[in-house]
């Protein structure tokens, strides 16, 4: 017991004579060797929350998507964005890019659990899905109504005015989605996959008050989601090494979001740091965000943080890219947009921004968050929203 008991206290003095000598040199108030009591509390707190979460590559990188801006501008794109997910009958955008000099993979945005209703069985149906070929939602609602999604009463459960939910546990709709999948990769040369609304609970049916028939509870649908993704990933995606990338929705518990991260090697986070609603997330909910996404990031998933808001909300903007800054580790992507804004370009000065490389991972320092580099620092308060982005010489 007294060789556990000494070796515990020299830890503590150890820690106690590097805070000193540490911020002996940053601190202006303090008697010279001496750190006062709040900065030997930041350097303790700095050193038992940090988790290792190596940075390489540019801080900050700006993802687009899901079609070509509304105004053009594809040369606007090509220099200042990093990460770019477009959809079938894109293919010449895509290919405008990377004459324009993007490197990068561009992604191919496909819609993982719903197909849409072009109204006519002669229509042009729309490239974000699988049944993309004209013809194609008549025919599998004629010959394969098992794989629907259905009701309590057995209607074809719809999302939004035109599209139907599928059954993730169907097989004959797997086989049809990958085989769909396999072709627009490859005949129209996709280098990776981004798999929209990857549903994580029954939440969207149960908020209408639908009962599922295939499902009765929330564990039986995200089973067969996983087993979806686990379907796609080794039949196809991972032989080939093309990324699978997801946006994960309504997750109801993170345990479920982490479970899917497993088959994927990127997400989407489509409300980072602000709400859907209310603008600002609860202080609760803004940290377990950067919790999982920070786990996300130690596993070497990319994440692509999306903050809702308003346009000219800019303290809104500031708190959202700040929040980023804090995590940042270079396969990191942002954007400040809203869902009805996808195809409108959005800067923003701190963009520019050269706060050089992190010096470490974000630490707490009373009620906020910090992170250092070589250029400046960062700070977030999540309860006041308060931000401070600072660049130094």
């Amino acid at each position: 017991m007294k060789k556990h008991t000494s070796f515990g206290l020299l830890v503590i003095v150890t820690l106690l004579l590097i805070a000193t000598a540490v911020l002996s040199t940053q601190s202006n108030t303090s008697t010279p060797g001496q750190a006062t009591p709040d900065q030997t509390a930041e350097l303790l707190t700095r050193i038992s929350t940090s988790t290792p979460m190596p940075f390489t590559g540019k801080l900050v990188r700006l993802a687009w998507f899901y079609k070509p801006p509304q105004e053009g501008q594809l040369d606007f794109l090509a220099e200042n964005f990093d990460l770019f997910i477009l959809t079938h009958k894109d293919e010449s955008e895509r290919t405008q890019l990377k004459t324009l000099g993007v490197e990068s993979p561009i992604s191919q945005y496909l819609l993982f659990l719903v197909i849409s209703d072009p109204g006519e069985c002669d229509k042009e149906p729309n490239g974000n899905q699988v049944a993309f070929k004209t013809g194609d939602f008549c025919q599998i609602s004629d010959l394969h109504p098992d794989w629907f999604l259905l009701d309590q009463n057995g209607n074809r459960i719809r999302s939004g005015k035109s599209s139907y939910y599928m059954d993730p546990g169907s097989q004959g709709y797997r086989a049809f989605w990958l085989e769909r999948a396999r072709e627009l990769q490859e005949t129209y040369g996709w280098e990776m996959i981004f798999l929209d609304n990857v549903e994580a609970s029954l939440t969207k049916m149960t908020s209408e008050d639908i009962q599922v028939a295939q499902y009765r509870d929330d564990a039986s649908y995200q089973a067969a989601v996983e087993g979806f993704l686990e379907f796609i990933r080794h039949n196809y995606f991972e032989p080939r090494g093309k990324p699978m990338y997801g946006n994960i929705v309504s997750v109801a518990e993170d345990a479920v979001w982490d479970r899917y991260m497993q088959y994927l090697d990127g997400a989407l986070v489509e409300s980072f740091a602000t709400s859907w609603s209310d603008g600002y997330p609860s202080v609760k909910a803004w940290e377990a965000e950067m919790t999982q996404t920070e786990r996300a990031l130690a596993q070497g998933k990319t994440l692509i943080l999306v903050a809702q808001g308003d346009q000219a909300d800019i303290e809104l903007q500031q708190f959202a890219f700040a929040s980023y800054l804090l995590i940042s580790n270079g396969n990191t992507f942002f954007r400040y947009t809203n869902a009805d804004a996808y195809r409108e370009i959005w800067m923003y000065e701190n963009y520019q921004f050269d706060l050089g490389i992190p010096l470490g991972n974000r630490y707490k320092v009373k009620e906020s968050w910090r992170r250092d580099f070589t250029k400046g620092y960062v700070t977030v308060n999540p309860q006041d929203h308060k931000v401070e982005i600072v660049t130094t010489p």
